[in-house]
């Protein structure tokens, strides 16, 4: 109810502050917008595709004046002396600072293309040619998985057995005991293993134990690798785990060479 309030009340404001286009300065309750305000806000909207028009100019003269306006009230009601309001200020402030200098720094040492490359090769290596399409009812002893064998041979539901059965996660149960897509590489050696001489559709003659228990297994699809065959497709998230590698190494480098000492122990022995 709150947010619709909130909506209602810049819809005002935004009737309210007419249709002038951002072609000058102006002021609100004696406080000076200026043309240049307004286009920085204008380019990011373009920089987003969106086509600049007059209509764009009000709806940006709109948001700088409900932005003046809810300041000059935080202001009169003094929230930045708040304690909360400060520790988040704080908070901001730290997060904005930090988040800048490690952006500096992978600036300064970015990833090059020949490391996403090599780095593509590997995980395509990794993941082979083929994916599966399987699913598994996971219980927790032999007998268990015995019973439940016996019934899905018989004929049972694979899918409602897995959803009352099946031990693994609520997402996984929900979906039937289905393990979409993937490679085979992906799984233990012993899960894979157990679907390795299948055809789609067939069903593991004994249950498979792994580190998690024991499971019931049947192979619902093979096809072509769909993943690692574009390198295009795959380089930016393999760009993004490399930046944040290297933040990561930067990081622990830093804590490696801070003199860090227990401040407790260290008066303790000066004592």
């Amino acid at each position: 109810m709150a947010i619709k309030h909130f909506a209602v009340g810049c819809a005002a404001i935004l009737t309210a502050a007419g249709a002038v286009a951002a072609t000058s300065n102006f002021t609100v309750n004696g406080q000076t917008i200026t043309k240049a305000q307004q286009e920085e806000l204008i380019r990011v909207y373009t920089s987003r595709g969106q086509e600049r028009t007059p209509q764009l100019e009000t709806q940006v003269r709109h948001l700088l004046t409900r932005d003046a306006l809810l300041l000059q009230e935080a202001r009169k009601a003094k929230i930045s002396e708040r304690d909360d309001v400060q520790r988040m200020i704080d908070n901001a402030t730290k997060n904005i600072l930090m988040s800048t200098v490690i952006n500096d720094w992978l600036a300064k040492n970015p990833v090059k293309e020949e490391e996403v490359k090599a780095l593509f090769e590997k995980e395509q290596k990794r993941w082979g040619k083929t994916e599966v399409s399987v699913r598994h009812i996971l219980v927790e002893d032999e007998k268990t998985a015995k019973d439940l064998l016996a019934r899905v041979r018989k004929g049972g539901d694979f899918d409602r057995i897995a959803r009352e059965n099946s031990k693994d996660t609520a997402q996984n149960r929900a979906m039937g005991g289905l393990i979409d897509w993937t490679s085979p590489n992906m799984f233990d050696k012993e899960f894979a293993e157990s679907f390795k001489d299948l055809k789609p559709g067939q069903i593991a003659k004994k249950p498979i134990k792994t580190q998690l228990g024991w499971h019931v297994v049947k192979l619902e699809g093979v096809r072509p690798a769909q993943r690692f065959v574009n390198y295009q497709a795959e380089s930016p998230a393999l760009r993004q785990l490399l930046n944040q590698q290297r933040v990561q190494s930067y990081i622990d480098n830093l804590i490696k060479n801070a003199k860090i000492s227990d401040q407790t122990k260290t008066k303790a022995k000066s004592k």
